[in-house]
């Protein structure tokens, strides 16, 4: 029993010199893997959350078409929006980047040039 006892002593100290060590060499502001390049240091933000606008090239608006009938954009909005004027569909550009997604355009959608046919189904 006094055997066990000196054990568990020394394994109590040991295990508080081990974990004094951790601290005092761990990074004090950061977690390690923050420190090591794998995530990054600032949260990534959603696409949702991202400022509408950003520049938009004339070749890039050429060659973009509706994701739902593959006719031509028009760019709206002080640039903040590609419009489909064929159903009313207006993609947002955010930071730079257009959303072509159909549930997109269909969220951001103007009355104003929605088909007779279809507002009577919508």
């Amino acid at each position: 029993m006094k055997n066990f006892l000196k054990f568990l002593f020394f394994a109590v100290i040991f295990a508080g010199v081990v974990y004094a060590l951790k601290q005092i060499f761990a990074p004090s502001n950061q977690s390690s893997a923050a420190t090591s390049g794998v995530l990054p240091s600032q949260p990534i933000k959603s696409l949702d959350e991202a400022p509408l606008g950003g520049q938009i090239s004339e070749e890039l608006l050429k060659i973009l078409v509706c994701p739902e009938d593959k006719g031509p954009l028009e760019l709206v909005d002080g640039g903040k929006f590609l419009l489909n004027p064929r159903n009313g569909y207006k993609y947002p550009i955010r930071n730079g980047i257009p959303v072509m997604l159909i549930e997109e355009g269909k969220k951001y959608r103007d009355p104003n040039f929605v088909p007779k046919s279809d507002s009577a189904t919508a």
